[in-house]
């Protein structure tokens, strides 16, 4: 229990008071013990100075001898008190004490009092535990007048006896009553001390997150009313610590699952919050000795920080990394007191959006190009016609098949992109049916191998397509399909071949058109299923790039896929699904 450092205050308090006690008592007792004595001796002295006055009577008048004089008075004084006769001019004409009588110059006071008829008792201090007790008299003759006076005094030397006789009782008092106030203290302080230990324990446990253990509230008085309102201050701890822990971990749950990159930094400068999404726009940087830049490796981000920071200004600027297009906002953030407690910044990938607004730039222009091309052709053959300066019945006519061929050129290109917007926008609706590839897929190697041969191509089909089981899809679209890929395959492919296979999965048949091209760079295989992408952009002529697009939304609305696997150099492969059919037919 003396562990405790209120338990110790409290005991050392106890201790002095005690002790200031002891010492003021003592201090009271001898101050009064010692008047008491002295008032004491005065009063015995008294009535004898009285006595001997009338011996000094008669001594003065020469009734009595001085030896006569000093054996009364020692016959009535056995206590052995000193006395000195004065004459009316105050000259000492006998004293009893031979060897340290008084000065009479030092007892003027009393001297004068006297011999003007009155009776003065006085005490004169000579050390602490010493006094000269004095009474002098007016000594007088038959007619009552003043002949002299009487000094009777006594030196008190039993005053430190009267002392040590009393203070042994009264200090074992103060002892055993010290003793049983600091036992009693003990008890009472052990009582006030427990509740406040538990409830600093308490408070330790409160501020390492525990607020399950509860203080003791029927302590009387301030103690239990101190118990209570920490409870009730636990309990509102707990609900706001809770509230606070719920809105932090939703609001971490909402930036981590915002696609934004969010980094959010202190006054300072130091990183407080990154989410996941930051670290897929930027992958971590191998700089343990900078954090910052570990974290994002662009300076022009951090620069945008500090000015957020200092000046309290907001930046807005794209950053272009690894082929991405990054839009960066960077806003300070304030305090409850309009003071800037740092910035946060918001990281957003925008290629998709940066690429699709080129897509729809492009696709403008490329509609524009593929339909002003047929229509430039038609312009500079109808012109000559209809100027007649075309005379040649033959040459007439070869103008009106490149007219008619422009034409059809033409309608294909619109009904192509028609087709593929009812498809995009979900219009085209796609019937399916229960039939066999077989034939389908023959019939079209058969068309294709006259078309492969005339450009040095040989065509080679893979799989036996007539053992393929039955699919459930559309057969115009499979067949469309199949063209547009041998088409690219075709035209695409300078030397070698062009391969059709295909495979039968468990509830899937893949179909695959290969060929011995240039291929595909890796960069060109994410957009080239998009409308209007053509790999080389040179070969305008090579078809209007609308085909791999139709194809992919094609299957997209009959619940497939397509998919390109390429090698530049190595030719191409693109394959596509097929929903098996679950009846046999």
């Amino acid at each position: 229990m003396l562990h405790s450092s209120l338990m110790r205050r409290v005991c050392m308090v106890l201790v002095l008071a005690v002790m200031l006690t002891t010492l003021s008592t003592w201090l009271v007792y001898t101050t009064m013990t010692t008047n008491q004595v002295i008032k004491l001796r005065a009063a015995e002295l008294l009535p004898r100075a009285q006595s001997f006055a009338k011996y000094a009577e008669s001594y003065l008048d020469g009734t009595l001898t001085r030896d006569q004089f000093l054996a009364r008075v020692r016959q009535k004084d056995r206590n052995a008190a000193e006395v000195m006769v004065l004459s009316p001019e105050g000259e000492v004409l006998l004293c009893t004490e031979k060897q340290a009588a008084p000065d009479p110059g030092t007892l003027q006071e009393e001297i004068y009092s006297a011999l003007s008829g009155s009776l003065t008792l006085n005490a004169r201090k000579i050390n602490p535990l010493r006094f000269l007790v004095l009474v002098s008299v007016p000594v007088r003759d038959a007619d009552n007048n003043v002949v002299g006076a009487l000094l009777v005094y006594s030196q008190v030397n039993d005053t430190e006896a009267a002392l040590s006789t009393m203070t042994a009782p009264l200090m074992l008092a103060l002892g055993a009553v010290m003793l049983l106030m600091f036992a009693l203290a003990f008890v009472l302080m052990h009582r006030v001390v427990k509740p406040l230990r538990q409830m600093r324990d308490i408070s330790q446990r409160m501020s390492q997150g525990n607020f399950d253990l509860m203080a003791d509230e029927d302590a009387i008085g301030e103690v239990g009313q101190l118990g209570a309102s920490l409870n009730r201050m636990s309990r509102a701890l707990k609900k706001s610590i809770s509230d606070l822990t719920f809105e932090r971990n939703r609001l971490l749950h909402i930036l981590n699952s915002m696609s934004e990159g969010i980094l959010a930094v202190d006054s300072i400068g130091n990183i407080t919050h990154m989410n996941a999404a930051l670290e897929n726009l930027f992958p971590p940087s191998a700089r343990p000795d900078d954090p910052k830049l570990s974290a994002i490796d662009e300076s022009k981000v951090w620069e945008a920080f500090a000015k957020a920071v200092s000046d309290g200004t907001s930046d807005d600027f794209d950053l272009e990394k690894d082929g991405k297009t990054i839009h960066c906002l960077i806003s300070p953030v304030y305090d409850a007191a309009s003071k800037i407690a740092g910035a946060l910044g918001m990281f957003r990938d925008v290629s998709n959006e940066v690429r699709l607004e080129n897509t729809r730039r492009e696709y403008v222009a490329n509609v524009s190009h593929e339909m002003r091309t047929p229509l430039t052709a038609m312009q500079g053959l109808v012109e000559p016609l209809r100027d007649g300066l075309v005379k040649d019945e033959a040459t007439r006519v070869r103008y009106y098949d490149i007219i008619l061929r422009e034409i059809r050129r033409l309608s294909r290109l619109i009904t192509d992109i028609m087709e593929l917007s009812r498809l995009q926008s979900g219009s085209a609706f796609i019937e399916t049916e229960v039939f066999r590839v077989g034939e389908l897929v023959t019939d079209l190697c058969d068309r294709y191998s006259f078309i492969a041969e005339e450009k040095g191509l040989k065509l080679i089909v893979e799989s036996d397509f007539m053992a393929f089981p039955p699919v459930e899809s559309n057969p115009d679209r499979i067949e469309q399909l199949l063209v547009i890929l041998l088409d690219n395959a075709i035209k695409y492919t300078s030397e070698g071949s062009v391969s059709v296979g295909g495979s039968v999965e468990k509830d899937k048949i893949i179909f695959r058109v290969r060929d011995t091209g240039r291929g595909i760079s890796r960069q060109n295989q994410e957009y080239i299923f998009e409308r209007f992408y053509k790999v080389d952009k040179a070969h305008s002529g090579m078809g209007s790039g609308l085909g791999l697009s139709i194809a992919r939304e094609v299957l997209a609305a009959m619940g497939e896929s397509i998919w390109v696997s390429s090698e530049e150099g190595r030719g191409s492969e693109f394959a596509f699904t097929v929903k098996r059919a679950k009846e046999n037919v």
